[in-house]
């Protein structure tokens, strides 16, 4: 009877403990894409603010921005050819964020590095 009231409290000393670490799972959103935005230049009176181009999706329901320079320099892929073919750009990469991270970064993949995530600094849309 000593046995298996060990083997009860056991149990659920794992069951609990395996039930609190779901809890605090990271929750990973896709991100779509919607638009691949140009490099523009905002003026206002006494200030010039100069943009580069940006990928701008939406992750869960926060829109973000990922600077063209991001996906250059990490993934090796230029976002200026699919300006005008979003859905090609989708064939290329796939982008997930972590939901519950204060981080500023989305993960991304190339085609074909099914696994292989790289975070990508990312501004929220203003």
């Amino acid at each position: 009877m000593h046995k298996l009231t060990s083997i009860t409290i056991s149990s659920l000393i794992i069951i609990t403990g395996g039930l609190s670490a779901c809890g605090n799972r990271a929750k990973m959103e896709t991100c779509k894409f919607i638009e691949i935005e140009d490099a523009e230049a905002e003026v206002d009176f006494g200030d010039v603010d100069i943009e580069g181009g940006e990928v701008e999706m939406v992750c869960g329901e926060k829109i973000v921005d990922v600077p063209w320079k991001e996906f250059r320099q990490k993934l090796k892929i230029d976002p200026g050819r699919y300006k005008n073919n979003i859905r090609s750009f989708e064939q290329q990469v796939s982008c997930l964020k972590n939901d519950s991270s204060g981080e500023k970064k989305v993960f991304c993949s190339k085609a074909g590095n099914t696994g292989d995530f790289v975070g990508l600094n990312f501004s929220y849309d203003d």
